[in-house]
């Protein structure tokens, strides 16, 4: 007998196949068979469900995810389960939980170092409070969690530079790099599937190329795969793109680039990028990339600042004088796209003064900004903009005003219909989406949908089904199997794993049951006063190796995700 038997239903099987009628027959968590039209199953199962009219499809892949950051607090990953997400893909951008220890214990002992995965950190100091582990310790309290999604992890090199020299502003040493290219090795040797860096934030922005292809190595050595946030998106954005081809290729690893798109000002260089990349490939370069597929972001004063980390205490601690102000202000307007430290995406807009891009969304001390942009405020008090913000963040304890910065280019008519692309870059933590505080704001509110109704952003929760309802059905880039293909067995066969993916016998069962006519990243009739109307639609079913995990837009409890380590 089954576990599960899902009927009448058109099966998309993940890899790019035409999709055929079948009933998917589920025992044991795996699949274990097809039956087609000719060969019927019998119904002897724990539960039949009857999906005529919908399509089942593999999983899908969070393969630019941050669920590091937030999973050991928020492990039913709620916001990827609702839509349709059964893996998630974590320590993208060089940033990884571990290991820890050396140099980088000290600073995490001081209080820095902890940037985004702060709350990861504080879980892990309550289980070794010596402040030493390494990633298969952090696999281990993942374990324990009991995630709702199956969860991988790569390793990060901001946090193997940290421990082997904190953030020492400098190339590494012969030995150094040896250092580093051990714990490389011991992260995939404890489960880790690859290697990630973030050339954009500290310490991975010192980081000579052949410090990169020297670990780069490593990862090829194990079959792994290596990916990458890039030297820069805006004005180093193509010789960037380039440092990652000659890595990849002097390395011989297969390699991502991560965040294809292009960031103000410097706008346009989408296709050029995906023309360097195929031309590498054509001389076999094992090459793809992902995408992000808004171009609108929220933000605060700190994601202006973002490489540095800066806590809501801390930026109330420097903008409280008048030292502090200047020492912001100089940082944001002196630091150029040449130097290590100038090359993050968003600070294109502080950098260029282009502050007409920035706009006020929720500044509760003053409703009547809301809506102004940060240009508009500044001139009507008369103040630098700088100040402006600095003045409204403060009013905020540092935390607000929320604002929506216009930095990302829109070119996914250019690089979506590319065939390495992988879709979507999701590239965030784990949250309840539901919960009236998750910690940190990590939760969706209703002037958080009303954001994403007024200014067209793409919500956070509705990632997956954006691709199927506006790229496939809407706009007809892809087809409807290759569009399942980019968020299934394409990012899937990047990191190695090819017992997940597809729908056939053998595969573990991570499956979703969608309506391709309806599904979309919102109801139409969104009202932001109403959340559950802003949540995906024409997803009926999501199973997790063989569990249901939410049925329509209902979770049901079940957590059924299981970490995976590389063999």
């Amino acid at each position: 007998m089954y576990d599960l038997l899902l009927t009448n239903g058109t099966v998309v099987d993940g890899t790019g196949a035409p999709a055929f009628a079948a009933d998917v027959a589920v025992k044991d968590g795996r699949i274990v068979a097809l039956h087609r039209r000719h060969d019927r199953a019998d119904g002897a199962a724990v539960r039949v469900v009857d999906v005529s009219g919908r399509c089942v499809s593999p999983g899908w892949v969070d393969f630019h995810g941050h669920a590091d950051w937030t999973c050991l607090d928020h492990p039913a990953a709620l916001n990827l389960l609702i839509q349709g997400c059964t893996l998630t893909v974590a320590g993208n951008c060089g940033l990884a939980p571990g290991p820890v220890g050396g140099p980088g214990a000290a600073l995490l002992a001081r209080g820095e170092g902890r940037g985004y995965h702060a709350p990861a950190i504080a879980a892990m100091t309550r289980r070794h409070p010596d402040l030493e582990w390494g990633l298969g310790d952090f696999l281990a309290a993942v374990e324990d969690s009991r995630p709702g999604v199956n969860y991988v992890q790569l390793a990060g090199h901001n946090r193997i530079r940290q421990t082997v020299l904190g953030h020492a502003p400098r190339a590494a040493t012969g030995a150094e790099v040896r250092r580093m290219g051990e714990l490389v090795a011991a992260g995939l040797d404890e489960g880790a599937f690859g290697l990630t860096s973030g050339l954009v934030y500290i310490p991975g922005c010192w980081a000579e190329p052949d410090e990169l292809v020297a670990l780069a190595r490593v990862v090829a050595r194990r079959d792994g795969y290596y990916a990458t946030h890039i030297r820069g998106e805006r004005e180093t954005n193509v010789e960037a793109t380039r440092e990652l081809v000659e890595t990849a290729e002097r390395a011989g690893v297969r390699a991502n680039v991560s965040h294809m798109q292009s960031k103000w000002p410097v706008f346009g260089n989408g296709p050029l990028k995906v023309e360097m990349l195929d031309a590498a490939r054509a001389r076999g370069v094992d090459l793809s990339c992902d995408y992000e597929i808004y171009n609108k972001n929220s933000a605060t004063l700190g994601s202006f600042l973002q490489i540095y980390h800066y806590t809501p205490a801390q930026l109330v601690a420097l903008l409280s004088t008048a030292s502090g102000r200047a020492g912001l202000k100089r940082t944001m307007r002196e630091t150029g796209p040449r130097h290590p430290l100038g090359r993050f995406g968003p600070g294109g807009v502080a950098h260029s003064g282009d502050w007409d891009r920035v706009v006020v969304w929720g500044c509760p001390h003053d409703r009547a900004l809301e809506g102004m942009s940060l240009a508009a405020v500044a001139a009507e008090r008369g103040v630098d903009a700088e100040d402006a913000l600095f003045d409204l963040t403060l009013a905020e304890g540092g935390a607000g005003p929320k604002l929506i910065y216009d930095y990302i280019q829109d070119e996914h008519e250019q690089i979506v219909p590319w065939e390495q692309c992988v879709l979507p870059s999701v590239d965030t933590g784990l949250f309840d989406p539901a919960a009236a505080s998750a910690g940190g704001g990590a939760s969706l509110q209703p002037l958080d949908f009303r954001y994403q109704l007024d200014t067209g952003a793409p919500s956070p929760i509705g990632m997956f089904p954006r691709v199927l309802g506006q790229y496939v059905r809407d706009e007809g880039l892809l087809t409807l199997e290759e569009g399942v293909r980019r968020m299934t067995t394409l990012p899937l066969s990047r990191l190695g794993i090819a017992d997940r993916g597809a729908v056939r016998p053998g595969m573990w069962a991570d499956l979703v049951v969608f309506d391709p006519q309806r599904i979309a990243m919102r109801a139409p009739d969104a009202d932001p006063d109403r959340p559950e109307t802003c949540w995906p639609v024409g997803i009926d079913y999501v199973v997790v190796n063989g569990a249901v995990a939410v049925e329509g837009q209902r979770a049901t409890g079940v957590r059924a995700g299981r970490v995976l380590r590389r063999a």
